[in-house]
């Protein structure tokens, strides 16, 4: 079972029905239940601003709920990461590259080897690409695919 690193958005899609995402919910949710989690502080801190809890609070806190009571999630601090992260983000817009500090820190995670083999999960692969051939993992991706071979197999199925 891979571990898999969680992206803010994939929080959004999970818990805000507005969100552009939100149809990739039920495949988010899949996979979660494959997965052990590993969720950064800092995409915490992004999830749950306060124009989250203030237009969405009772999803705010189904995710408390949620991250209380999966065994299956551990929180990630960010202190090991912090000041290499800020040194990253500052030294970067000196060179038009543009992380957010939050993808930064997430980018620094996919290359400590002591976070065993993991994964990425975010809706921005783009973001994560080529960090030490980390696999980037897109439920939208994974929708897609089920929703090709589901059709494969109603085609296959047809009988004349």
């Amino acid at each position: 079972m891979k571990r898999l690193i969680v992206d803010t958005c994939i929080w959004y899609a999970l818990l805000d029905k507005s969100d552009s995402y939100a149809i990739y919910a039920d495949t988010i949710k899949e996979i979660f239940d494959k997965h052990q989690l590993l969720v950064p502080f800092p995409s915490l801190y992004e999830t749950i601003n306060t124009r989250f809890v203030k237009n969405v609070c009772n999803q705010a806190t189904n995710l408390f709920i949620y991250l209380s009571n999966c065994d299956k999630i551990i929180l990630i601090p960010d202190d090991d990461y912090r000041d290499k992260a800020l040194e990253t983000v500052n030294s970067n817009l000196n060179k038009n590259k543009q992380y957010s500090l939050v993808d930064t820190i997430i980018r620094l995670m996919m290359e400590d080897v002591s976070l065993g083999d993991i994964a990425v999960m975010t809706f921005n692969v783009g973001d994560f690409i080529g960090v030490n051939n980390i696999e980037v993992v897109s439920p939208e991706t994974i929708y897609n695919l089920k929703s090709e071979e589901t059709i494969k197999k109603k085609k296959s199925s047809k009988t004349f």
